[in-house]
């Protein structure tokens, strides 16, 4: 419920300035409301992206920034979710002060982390132009499945370094504050991933189908039963679908981090 409260209310706040961007360009001012701007062939969406681009870009420029810092933000109940798991008896302030004293490593961790999966990202890109002259002669089927393999194992060597990460994560939170540093553990979960690659991988796993399948579901069902009409009815069903998606996700995410804590443990 931390998480779902945390994600939610950063959640809006970045969203904010797009929703008001649309609000200012007067196309969604009708009884109807913005479903005029997704009904099959409708052109109002293009018109508000022609007429309302300047005040889109700037409105987006502001929800980029305003996502990173939620990003940030998002580290700190993420900590007291850890510490929970580790210690449920723990008071609450001394549970937020540990939060509060660890946000700074998360931080060093998370940046550590994005670099490495850019850089094997951009590993995966520069092999898959590298290959083409080599793949020249061959069937025409592998020349265009040899870049996508090589971008699916950018993104699972991704998910491993996602996985060591929150291992990190979990091995700062069991620590006492002041014992070892963001380097310490994330050296100890680089060493868990090496000794114990798969339960890392198949730990993470889930956690990601669990948030695709919940997007994809609450996509699925909002388009197929949402009613057409914006009522009071139709808007509430749309909030309560992303919600329950939201939650879906989080439940998964939550599994995996006690998983990442037990990780951790065994890797001292």
């Amino acid at each position: 419920m931390l998480l779902w409260i945390a994600r939610t209310m950063l959640a809006l706040l970045v969203s904010y300035p797009l929703v008001s961007a649309v609000r200012a360009s007067g196309m969604i001012a009708g009884p109807e409301g913005d479903s005029v701007l997704f009904q099959p062939g409708s052109l109002l969406l293009l018109e508000l992206l022609r007429v309302g681009g300047p005040w889109l870009s700037s409105a987006a420029e502001l929800s980029l920034i305003l996502l990173g810092l939620a990003a940030m933000c998002e580290l700190i109940p993420l900590a007291a979710a850890l510490d929970l798991l580790s210690k449920p008896d723990r008071p609450l302030l001394e549970r937020g002060a540990r939060a509060m004293r660890l946000f700074p490593r998360f931080v060093a961790l998370g940046v550590i982390t994005l670099l490495a999966q850019a850089a094997l990202l951009l590993a995966a890109s520069l092999l898959g132009a590298a290959l083409k002259p080599a793949l020249a002669t061959v069937d025409e089927r592998v020349r265009s499945l040899a870049p996508i393999a090589l971008m699916a194992l950018g993104l699972v060597g991704c998910a491993w370094f996602g996985g060591a990460l929150d291992i990190a994560r979990a091995t700062l939170v069991r620590r006492a504050a002041e014992d070892g540093g963001a380097r310490a553990a994330l050296a100890q979960a680089v060493d868990c991933l090496r000794q114990r690659p798969m339960r890392v991988l198949l730990g993470v796993y889930p956690s990601v189908a669990g948030s695709a399948l919940a997007i994809l579901a609450a996509t699925w069902f909002l388009a197929r039963f949402a009613p057409t009409q914006v009522t009071g009815r139709a808007l509430t069903l749309a909030f309560a679908t992303h919600q329950l998606a939201m939650v879906f996700a989080i439940a998964w995410r939550v599994r995996w981090l006690g998983a990442a804590l037990e990780l951790s443990a065994e890797s001292d």
